[in-house]
């Protein structure tokens, strides 16, 4: 505040104006409610309720002047923060709420608790079209107002549409509103939320956990090391026809969430396991993006799948896998180390192979050594020795391809079905194909992890991954020196954070994917500073993947590498054809 103020501000200056603005706000808001309470004893007939976020909703350049429609019928609008309400009067979703982690959405979920068990208030939802949290809010909106017998109406907005096709569906709502409140129906139980199972709820014994299929070669390993610790773990099994059998049951959410549902549904079915004895494991995230509201929207699909799936459970658990055996975590972080090198050994010779088709059977043979060793047959090292000599003993041309750097998703970059096979195309499209580990991408975000986990004071996850960092990279230093023989010196990422996200003005309390992203920008340019494209993989509906791909002007102008997004969609387009004129404007950098 010191450019913009006459006189030095201490901390106490500026704590003494935070608290009189938040005094303010409740004032006015305090004022809104009486208005409201005041109203609903004057006023005769329904009334509109307006949910939303109120960016959304109340800005009159985001709302296509929808109150106004409201206005000319002569309908009564009112938003969501004039209601006053207990946690009684919410008691029934309570459990539904300790699932979300969005404060609007959590806000507007009350709010269409209140007006659902109010006889003269229907609800009026207005959200942004592809805002994949509010498809979640969405669907727990209908659960509510459906349980209550309530008629309701959801407004997406965007940019291309008219106020003419608003204005249909509300005359429209209106009448039925108009027609419910006129019958005078009586109010209704309160709505069922689903419990879900963790393992402390459902523990492992004598249960198949079934892990999610996002790389076929690193969660190979994986699996491995869980089914040598008791664990019967077994992988997904992925294809086009499950991807897009899944989107039956997508309203605007991540694709991936349905995918996995479906994956886990088939599975299920196809190897005759008992679904109360089956869990699907899930990562906990406390990040702001959809994850954390996967597990319970899981256990939602699986109620509509029925047929006994409603009683299939879903495991909650960390990525190092620490929760179910104190030796996972370091067999945990090997299994991505290993699979992300050997991806990465296959993309760095492959294209220069003499024997078409070599370093495919390389690297699938590779993967049944290491996965012997995961499985504790032999040793690490005796089996990643055998697996370098097969790739030295490739034999390839001499020369360079331009170098394509893929990033994005975690589902869908290393996934060859969901991304249409891109790193092959890539190839036959005379390209080299930039892949970058797990391992190499912890090393990458651990800094601003641990600081903001510090910030937040969650110290048993900072201590926890810094121990198990300190004791993996002091091990992995003997790998290393086997897959170097290949790759060349591996790269160091001591970089500051701060300052690599300040250039997009993107601070380290800002975590998740697109924080994620520009750091992995910025490593692949520094170590590969001939990299001639960067390539951006994302799911439909998946909002960092968004926000990535609007700072991409930003990025081509401070990497001065272009970079093209593609959206695949679960659907048979070839979505890789998107990238065909900038693969084939590289043509000849592989001469110079």
């Amino acid at each position: 505040l010191k450019p913009v103020t006459k006189s030095p501000l201490g901390f106490l200056a500026v704590s003494k104006a935070y608290d009189a603005a938040h005094e303010y706000q409740k004032s006015c808001l305090l004022k809104l409610k009486a208005l409201y309470g005041k109203e609903l004893q004057e006023q005769k007939g329904f009334h509109v309720v307006l949910l939303g976020r109120p960016y959304t909703a109340l800005s009159k350049t985001m709302n296509k002047g929808i109150l106004d429609i409201f206005a000319s019928l002569g309908i009564r609008v009112y938003y969501q923060d004039m209601l006053t309400y207990s946690d009684q009067d919410t008691a029934p979703i309570q459990k539904r709420l300790a699932q979300i982690h969005w404060h609007y959405a959590a806000l507007i979920l009350q709010a269409a608790q209140v007006v659902a068990t109010c006889e003269r208030a229907y609800p009026v939802m207005i959200t942004s079209f592809r805002c994949s949290p509010d498809a979640f809010v969405m669907d727990y909106f209908k659960e509510i107002m459906e349980v209550h017998h309530k008629p309701y109406l959801i407004l997406q907005l965007d940019e291309h549409e008219s106020n003419v096709g608003y204005e249909t569906r509300i005359e429209a709502a209106i009448r039925s509103f108009r027609n419910h409140n006129a019958t005078g129906t009586e109010k209704k139980p309160g709505v069922y939320t689903p419990t879900v199972f963790s393992e402390k709820e459902k523990g492992l014994l004598g249960k198949t956990l079934i892990i999610p299929n996002w790389d076929n070669i690193t969660l190979q390993f994986l699996v491995a090391s869980l089914r040598r610790e008791g664990i019967d773990a077994r992988l997904m099994e992925e294809s086009h026809t499950t991807i897009q059998k899944s989107l039956r049951y997508n309203t605007g959410q991540c694709i991936p969430l349905n995918i996995v549902a479906q994956e886990f549904v088939e599975y299920v079915r196809t190897h005759h396991l008992d679904p109360e004895k089956t869990l699907l494991w899930m990562v906990s995230s406390q990040i702001s993006c959809n994850i954390g509201l996967f597990p319970h929207h899981l256990e939602r699909l699986f109620r509509t799948y029925g047929k006994g799936m409603e009683k299939a459970g879903v495991y909650v658990g960390g990525m190092s896998f620490m929760d179910i055996s104190l030796k996972l975590p370091i067999n945990t972080y090997f299994a991505y180390m290993f699979g992300g090198f050997v991806r990465k050994m296959g993309c760095r010779i492959r294209p220069y192979e003499k024997k078409k088709g070599e370093t495919e059977r390389v690297q699938k043979k590779s993967v049944s050594i290491l996965m012997d060793a995961f499985s504790g047959k032999r040793s690490k090292e005796g089996a990643l020795a055998e697996v370098i000599s097969a790739f030295e003993a490739i034999d390839i041309v001499s020369g360079r391809k331009p170098k394509v750097a893929i990033f994005g998703d975690l589902y869908v970059r290393d996934n060859d079905v969901m991304n249409q096979d891109l790193i092959r195309f890539i190839e036959n499209h005379n390209g080299e194909v930039i892949v970058t580990p797990y391992s190499a991408y912890v090393q990458m975000i651990v800094k601003p992890y641990l600081k903001k986990w510090f910030l937040e004071g969650n110290y048993m996850d900072m201590i926890s991954t810094k121990a198990l960092l300190s004791t993996v990279t002091r091990l992995e230093k003997r790998y290393l020196s086997y897959f170097e023989r290949i790759l060349g010196p591996t790269p160091i990422y001591h970089e500051s954070p701060e300052k690599i996200l300040a250039e997009y003005n993107v601070r380290i309390e800002h975590t998740g994917e697109s924080m994620d992203n520009l750091l992995k920008i910025f490593y692949t340019k520094k170590h590969y500073p001939d990299v001639a494209l960067f390539v951006q993989t994302s799911p439909a509906f998946c909002c960092p993947s968004l926000v990535t791909e609007a700072m991409a002007g930003e990025i081509e102008k401070k990497t001065g590498v272009p970079i093209v997004s593609i959206t695949y969609d679960g659907t048979s387009a070839r979505s890789n054809e998107t990238i065909i004129p900038y693969l084939a404007n590289l043509k000849g950098l592989d001469k110079k």
